[in-house]
C-alpha cells in the first residue's frame, strides 16, 4: 500500500477514473492551464496532484505513472525540481502571501529549465489572502506554454470566484466505504478502521492520522461530550470553554462530520458512514427534523468559512453558540419523538 511520502506518488484505489480522465487529456493534448483539485480534506488530494505534476515533468514515464528514476524524476524526489513548485502557507493556519504568488507569476514567464512542463502546485488554495488571490488572476489569465497551474482546495466555495472560473474544476469525491475501508484496513494493523472511519466522516487519510498522537482520543472525548449534552448531561458552556485551546477550524470539520453521521440515519436510514455513536440517540434521530439539522449544518459551514477567510470572530462565543443550538435541537428531537 502507498502511502503519500511514496515516490513517485500514486493514485489511491477511490482516484482510478478521476486519474483516467487527466491521462486521457494530457493524451489528446487538452489539459488545462489550470486545474482546481476540490473536495473533503483527507481524500487524497494531494497525492493526485502529485502524481500529476510527477508525471508530467517526468522523461520516461511507464504505465501512467513518473518513472521515479530519470533525472527529473530525481530532482523531483529531492525536491529541486527547476520546473517545479510547491506553495502553501509558511505556517501551519496562516495565509499565502502576495510575495509568494509574485514569485510564482516569475515562474510562470520564464520558460522550461527541462524544456517540458512547468508545474505549481498552490495548497490549500483557499489560503490565499485577497491580494494573493488577485496576483494570482494575471497568470491564470496569461498562461505560458506548457505550464499547468493545480490548485487543491477543500473548500472551494472560500477560494475567490474570478479565480475557481479561470481554472477546470475537478471534484474528487469521498470514497465509498466499499473503496476506503478496505485499504484503511490494511494500513491499520491494530486499529478498528470502521471506527477511524467513522470518526473521519469517510475521509481515509484522515482516519489514518488520527492514529498519530492523541487524535483518536481527541475524537472519542468530542463525540462523548455532543452526547452528554444532547442527553442534558453536560453544559454547553463548560464545553466550549474547555475547547478553547482546540483548532477552531478542525472543531468545525468534527462538527461537520457529526452532523453528516446523523443525517445518514434521515430518510431511508443511510447509515454507510457508520452506526449512531450511542444509541441512547435513537430517539432524537427519530425526532429530527431534517430542515432543522441542515439548518445548523449551514450555521457551522458559515462559521467554517468566517474562519478560513481570515475572521476573527471571538471564539469562544462561536463554540457557546454552536454548542447551545446543538443542545437546543436535541432537546427538540426528544420531545418530537416522545409526542409520536
Amino acid at each position: 500500500m502507498t502511502t503519500p511520502a511514496d515516490f513517485p506518488a500514486i493514485p489511491y484505489p477511490w482516484q482510478q477514473t478521476s486519474w483516467q480522465r487527466l491521462l486521457d487529456q494530457h493524451q489528446s493534448q487538452k489539459l488545462p492551464h489550470a486545474l482546481m483539485l476540490a473536495g473533503q480534506k483527507g481524500i487524497g488530494k494531494s497525492c493526485l496532484a502529485r502524481a500529476l505534476a510527477q508525471f508530467l515533468l517526468c522523461l520516461s514515464p511507464r504505465s501512467g505513472l513518473a518513472c521515479g528514476e530519470c533525472r527529473s524524476c530525481l530532482l523531483n524526489k529531492a525536491n529541486t525540481h527547476p520546473d517545479m513548485k510547491l506553495i502553501g502557507p509558511e505556517e501551519v493556519g496562516k495565509a499565502v502571501k502576495i510575495d509568494q504568488i509574485r514569485a510564482l507569476a516569475d515562474f510562470v514567464s520564464k520558460t522550461s529549465q527541462q524544456g517540458g512542463y512547468k508545474v505549481a502546485i498552490i495548497e490549500p488554495a483557499e489560503a490565499m489572502n485577497i491580494n494573493a488571490a488577485n496576483a494570482l488572476l494575471k497568470s491564470l489569465e496569461e498562461p505560458s506554454g506548457n505550464t499547468l497551474l493545480i490548485l487543491v482546495s477543500h473548500v472551494p466555495s472560500t477560494v475567490m470566484a474570478t479565480v475557481r472560473s479561470r481554472c477546470q474544476l475537478l471534484t474528487l469525491l469521498t470514497p465509498a466505504t466499499d473503496q476506503a475501508l478496505p485499504w484503511l484496513s490494511a494500513m491499520v494493523e491494530d486499529g478498528d478502521a470502521a471506527t477511524l472511519l467513522q470518526f473521519a466522516d469517510g475521509a481515509p487519510l484522515t482516519a489514518l492520522g488520527l492514529l498519530e498522537g492523541d487524535g483518536l482520543e481527541q475524537r472519542r472525548e468530542f463525540q462523548s461530550c455532543m452526547v452528554t449534552i444532547a442527553l442534558g448531561q453536560s453544559s454547553p458552556l463548560d464545553a466550549a470553554k474547555k475547547w478553547l485551546d482546540s483548532d477552531t477550524v478542525e472543531l468545525m470539520n468534527w462538527l461537520i462530520a457529526w452532523t453528516h453521521t446523523l443525517a445518514c440515519h434521515l430518510g431511508a436510514g443511510d447509515v454507510e458512514r457508520g452506526q449512531l455513536p450511542d444509541e441512547a440517540l435513537t430517539p432524537l434521530v427519530k425526532g429530527l427534523d431534517p430542515v432543522l439539522l441542515y439548518r445548523y449544518l449551514d450555521k457551522i459551514m458559515v462559521s467554517k468559512r468566517q474562519l478560513l477567510s481570515g475572521a476573527n470572530p471571538n471564539k469562544q462565543l462561536l463554540l457557546e453558540e454552536i454548542l447551545m443550538d446543538w443542545r437546543a435541537l436535541a432537546r427538540l428531537s426528544f420531545g418530537r419523538a416522545r409526542q409520536a
